[in-house]
């Protein structure tokens, strides 16, 4: 089993239904390509998109029937999933259906 090591602090990210601005993501060293481990605790469905600066990293959406949308979580989540984004620059930006606060933390595995 693979054991997980913990690369940033933990970034907070509150949202409401429209688009927040851009957050980047700061390792605490450099180092090779990181996951993120993301948290929504929020009773709202929150979605999220990924970029390498601020301004290639486009508004989330949240799908809907016959429409596409952004990384979706769900609400409440009870463990954190993680996703590898591949770069050592990540700004995301965050909506949700309701008002969440969704956490990040940039982790690698060894």
């Amino acid at each position: 089993m693979d054991s997980m090591k913990i690369l940033s602090p933990t970034y907070a990210l509150d949202l409401t239904t429209s688009a927040s601005a851009a957050l980047q993501l700061i390792p605490n060293t450099p180092t090779r390509a990181f996951r993120v481990a993301i948290l929504n605790t929020g009773t709202g469905t929150a979605a999220v998109n990924f970029g390498t600066t601020a301004a290639n990293t486009a508004d989330p959406a949240i799908a809907s029937a016959g429409a596409s949308g952004s990384f979706v979580l769900a609400p409440s989540m009870f463990y954190p999933l993680v996703i590898d984004c591949g770069s050592p620059n990540i700004f995301v930006k965050g909506i949700s259906s309701g008002t969440n606060t969704i956490y990040f933390t940039l982790v690698a595995t060894e």
